[in-house]
């Protein structure tokens, strides 16, 4: 960033209750502190102005967020001690009043709400700086790994940043925003949601050029009780765009292939982009404008034939497993596409780029063998659709003579109404693959094994209430020449057990028998034990839609209701 002190306080909308050196308000602010702690990298200036040998703060605003543990507020007299330009703070006047006297220069703001000063600072900057190229990225699932993709695909042709990790939120768009080198000449900034008129709020910040949705799914569910809320929560994001700008969308998820919701919805939030779309299949005879063909998945990647407005473009790769990766590839190269980027670039630069790009470069979907075991290590977080995309990507790893395909998957988190359900389904998504063992950890995950074993498959499911026994038994059970997925919510701490096969499995062969012997413990889901019938209710499918579906689990007894 770089404003001037009286712009940042203007754009804070506060009051000024301490007003500082006249000459400060011409000053270029280049940074917002809102962590304490980095105010400890240095002395700063002192009371009487004189430099000392610490770091100068005369460049930094410190903006005083209240949160779970700590309040700004209490670091207010640390921040003028330092001498920062301007401090930003709560309504707390007996604070600001002791730390007044600190130093003669620094500018106090206060604010009714800090965080609100800090999304309007970030406006103001954007809206400052026109020329730079924005994507937003939002999404029910991979929104960082497509947000990895994209900057990729920009960097490669431009100096590009991009939000780092994923800070999405109101504290985390904010900082990414107001993060941008005057250099950079694209950004990429990743958007989440807890609620209807969050990702509308986070866009009226960003203001993207190109905005892309990887999917509307499951996850929200709990907190937005529909899909059709998600969709409409997800293209919130739309609104901070300006009629020449651009949306790009899956144009395999059932919800934002409907062409006709989707218009009704924008039209509703009078906004007007243009739209394309992305995908792996055709839709009524007709294919997305960026477009892959003949997948063929590959031990740690995926190759496929590009297509880009109906011909084809090149054959394409990526260093990562999956086809739910080839969407987040398929949108940065139709991110590229609409920000004029050349074909000869596009070809000779972004492919390359989006093919170097490997889940340890991203930290996700570690795919690396252990002691003569295939792990694939996604123990991030978990939801129905990425679930059963990594399920996808172990049915498809080859294994060792005898050798098994493993799954341990722990709850999936904040389904709301549709948590059973939804469990069902990706134990039924288990058994249609054949993945030889399942073991299901937390009491949610019960219902995947009562989902598969309704199937009658090969798979065998058994339970285990927590990660920490799970990991206890992995060790023994996993063997050399087994190919394993572990993958949960991050609640269940699902690495207990990726760190303890990492460490202690895989280290004896295979007995001959051992897919006749081999049990992880003593809770086994056995098909055809017990029965329940007349379940109803919604069910997935077709990207997204919900049909009624009668279940007949032929798996779920009394006492495990």
């Amino acid at each position: 960033m770089k404003m001037r002190l009286e712009s940042v306080i203007a754009a804070t909308g506060g009051k000024t209750v301490v007003k500082g050196e006249e000459s400060y308000l011409s000053r270029e602010i280049r940074r917002v502190i809102t962590d304490s702690r980095l105010l400890k990298s240095g002395l700063g200036n002192g009371p009487s102005g004189a430099e000392s040998a610490g770091e100068d703060f005369s460049d930094a605003a410190f903006l005083a967020i209240k949160g779970e543990k700590f309040d700004g507020n209490d670091f207010i007299g640390e921040a003028v001690s330092k001498g920062v330009a301007l401090v930003v703070a709560g309504p707390c006047e007996e604070k600001i009043r002791a730390a007044a006297g600190a130093s003669a220069r620094t500018w106090i703001v206060s604010c009714e709400d800090t965080l609100k000063a800090y999304g309007n600072i970030a406006k103001a900057s954007r809206a400052a700086n026109p020329e730079l190229k924005i994507c937003g990225v939002t999404g029910s699932v991979g929104k960082t790994t497509c947000k990895e993709y994209v900057l990729k695909a920009l960097s490669s042709c431009v100096p590009a940043q991009g939000t780092k990790a994923n800070f999405n939120n109101e504290v985390g768009v904010p900082a990414t925003v107001l993060g941008i080198s005057d250099t950079s000449r694209a950004a990429v900034v990743e958007m989440g949601m807890r609620g209807l008129g969050q990702i509308a709020y986070l866009a009226d910040i960003v203001r993207p050029d190109v905005a892309i949705i990887t999917n509307i799914g499951a996850a929200h569910m709990e907190l937005l009780g529909s899909m059709e809320n998600t969709r409409r929560a997800k293209l919130e994001i739309a609104q901070g765009m300006g009629p020449g700008n651009t949306l790009i969308l899956n144009g395999d998820d059932g919800l934002l292939s409907d062409t006709e919701a989707v218009d009704a919805i924008l039209r509703e939030y009078g906004a007007s982009p243009s739209i394309i779309r992305f995908g792996m299949n055709e839709n009524d005879g007709r294919r997305p404008e960026v477009f892959a063909g003949d997948i063929e998945p590959f031990v740690g990647g995926v190759k496929f034939k590009l297509y880009i407005d109906g011909a084809f473009f090149a054959d394409a790769s990526i260093g990562m497993s999956g086809r739910h990766n080839v969407y987040a590839a398929l949108a940065a190269v139709a991110a590229a596409k609409t920000l004029g980027f050349p074909e000869n670039d596009i070809r000779e630069k972004v492919l390359p780029a989006i093919a170097s790009l490997t889940p340890e470069s991203i930290g996700r979907q570690r795919v690396a063998e252990y002691g003569g075991c295939m792990i694939i290590d996604d123990c991030y977080n978990a939801g129905p659709e990425s679930v059963k995309a990594q399920l996808e990507v172990l049915a498809n790893l080859p294994v060792g003579e005898g050798g098994r395909r493993v799954a341990f998957l722990g709850d999936m988190l904040e389904l709301g109404p549709v948590s059973e359900l939804e469990h069902i389904a990706v134990g039924q998504k288990c058994a249609a693959l054949g993945i030889d063992t399942v073991v299901c950890v937390g009491d949610r995950a019960r219902d995947i094994g009562f989902g598969g074993a309704r199937h009658r498959s090969k798979t065998e499911f058994f339970f285990v209430a927590d990660s920490g026994a799970a990991a206890e038994r992995a060790a023994e059970f996993v063997r050399r020449g087994d190919a394993v997925l572990v993958k949960g919510s991050h609640a269940m701490h699902m690495e207990k057990i990726s760190d303890r096969l990492k460490t202690g499995a895989c280290a004896t062969e295979q007995p001959a028998n051992f897919r006749e012997t081999g049990r992880f413990g003593e809770e086994r889901i056995f098909p055809g034990k017990a029965d329940i019938s007349g379940k109803s209710g919604y069910f997935r499918e077709n990207g997204g839609n919900f049909r009624d579906k009668s279940f007949l689990l032929s798996e779920k007894t009394a006492k495990n209701r």
